[in-house]
């Protein structure tokens, strides 16, 4: 069974969205439209009836509903959304247990897990940061997905990618991972998406241009490929 983000062509490459019952990744810098494409996914499930909790740790409830909740594709689906604005801090995490985390996360959405169809966290880099160690932050990322595969929940991680280290473990416990960033092309910027992973699906490898509009993430026809130290658009 397939989780979608209610949009056409993402999906599509996607084989029909993301597997019920894994965790998976959409990675990127800042502004290149993590949270939004993060509450497509969230949207979509509420239009369809699952139980869908959002954890937002860098937006507040203000901001949130000034601007996703005026977007076309929150319409009649945004109350539906069981939204729980956090700030992370080390003293909720540790001593670091599966017990402790699994009470910490109850405590936030205020649900059982098992009451849960799909779940957000964005972001895991505050988790990371709260934690300060690598280690630690592989070892939260461990129990809360072994929490998820228990209680039978889609999850979808949101992450900042660094901008001069290496990227996180996150990107290898995650079944997929898509990648959104912006482009140095000929005539200027623009934002692209890649499907770097997604098991048990052939997915294409390009990177897929996209807008933000009023109206969400609207994929483009057509891909970005590398030329030189640019990308060259081709339909």
């Amino acid at each position: 069974m397939k989780l979608a983000f209610g949009i056409e062509k993402l999906d599509e490459a996607l084989g029909g969205g993301l597997d019920k019952d894994s965790v998976n990744l959409i990675l990127g810098r800042s502004g290149a439209g993590k949270t939004i494409l993060a509450s497509h996914w969230a949207a979509e499930g509420a239009r369809k009836g699952e139980s869908v909790v959002y954890l937002a740790t860098t937006m507040g409830r203000k901001s949130c509903e000034s601007y996703l909740g005026k977007m076309k594709f929150m319409e009649d689906v945004f109350s539906k959304i069981h939204w729980r604005f956090v700030r992370i801090e080390a003293k909720f995490l540790l001593p670091l247990t599966p017990e402790k985390l699994e009470e910490s996360v109850i405590s936030t959405i205020k649900m059982e897990p098992d009451e849960v169809d799909r779940i957000i966290f964005d972001s895991v880099t505050d988790m990371d940061k709260a934690l300060g160690d690598p280690v630690l932050y592989r070892t939260a990322l461990r129990y809360l997905s072994r929490l998820c595969y228990k209680n039978d929940i889609t999850a979808l991680f949101v992450e900042e990618a660094p901008l001069m280290k290496e990227w996180s473990e996150t990107k290898n416990i995650a079944e997929s991972v898509i990648l959104l960033d912006i482009l140095r092309v000929p005539d200027g910027y623009a934002r692209a998406l890649r499907i770097l992973k997604k098991y048990r699906t052939a997915h294409p490898l390009d990177y897929i241009p996209f807008e933000i509009t009023d109206e969400g993430i609207v994929i483009k026809d057509g891909k970005y490929v590398r030329k030189n130290y640019e990308f060259e658009y081709r339909a």
